[in-house]
Formats: C-alpha cells, sequence, structure tokens
C-alpha cells in the first residue's frame, strides 16, 4: 500500500513480499526510489534496474571527473611554480601541453591574456573537449610584474580547476 510523504514514495515490507513488481512499476512511473519500512523505520530503497545502472555510472562520472581534476592539478604545479615570475608565453606553452587551449592570438601576441589578467585578475583557459564532453577550465589567478622591464611577466600565485 503506497503512499506519499513529502515527496518520497513509502511501501512497507509487506508490500514487497505481496507485490514487487507493482513498486517497481510505481519507481518506472514516479522516476524515484521507493522508500521500504519495517516498522516504520526505514529498511532500504528499491530502483529499476534502470535507474540503478543510471544511478552507477553517474556516480562512476563524477569520479572520473575528480581524478583527471587531481591529475591535471598535480600535472600543472609541476610544470608552473606558483609565486614566481613567468612569462605569458611560457604559461601559455605549459597549459597548451596539458590540454588546454591556447590564448595567444594569430599573430603570437600575449597581449590579450595580459588585458585579461590586469582588469580581472585572473585569465581563463578551457581544456579541449574530451570524449565524455566535460567542460574543465582553469583559473590563472596572478598579477602582472611590477618591474617596467618585464612587462610580459606575471606572478602566478594559484590555479583553480573547476567543472563548468
Amino acid at each position: 500500500m503506497s503512499n506519499k510523504k513529502a515527496k518520497e514514495v513509502v511501501f512497507s515490507i509487506t508490500d514487497v513480499k505481496q507485490s514487487p513488481m507493482a513498486i517497481f512499476d510505481t519507481a518506472k512511473k514516479q522516476k524515484t526510489g521507493v522508500y521500504i519500512y519495517n516498522r516504520k523505520k526505514v529498511a532500504g530503497v528499491m530502483l529499476t534496474a534502470e535507474q540503478y545502472e543510471s544511478l552507477i555510472k553517474k556516480n562512476s562520472t563524477e569520479q572520473d571527473q575528480e581524478l583527471k581534476i587531481a591529475q591535471l592539478n598535480q600535472a600543472i604545479r609541476q610544470k608552473i611554480a606558483f609565486g614566481s615570475l613567468i612569462s605569458t608565453k611560457n604559461l601559455d606553452e605549459h597549459l597548451v601541453s596539458l590540454g588546454f587551449v591556447t590564448r595567444k592570438n594569430q599573430t603570437d601576441d600575449y597581449q590579450e591574456m595580459m588585458n585579461e589578467l590586469n582588469e580581472t585578475g585572473k585569465i581563463d583557459y578551457q581544456l579541449q573537449k574530451t570524449e565524455d564532453r566535460t567542460n574543465i577550465f582553469a583559473e590563472v589567478i596572478g598579477e602582472q610584474s611590477n618591474q617596467s622591464n618585464l612587462s610580459d611577466k606575471i606572478i602566478v600565485k594559484k590555479i583553480h580547476l573547476k567543472i563548468g
């Protein structure tokens, strides 16, 4: 016997014994798991096979993304020393070597990067599209060197990676 309780679909253990397929049908129709209660306590949740596989796939994808972010973070730290001076050209080349889309323009000019840094305090990069179509972005946070003879040099303070 089903009853609605704050958007959750609820059945008892007795209901499972009497008609398990009705519970799976309800889960499919409601597009949600069905809580199974035993003496007023949740004993478990029933899902259709498709719901379960979708959940597993989603969790696997999220774990893959987290692993990819961790690996990228490690690779970035090996190439770019935070707090030190680096030219915009070298920064761009390092990030491109890790799979990010270049920020230089057609004339090999990096001035646009420097303008973005001075206006927003960061330079945004996007990882090239992957087979799973995940968008990964890098925010290079830093500032332009204050030494006048080093106008193309920046101090990278931090690089944040995020999935967008």
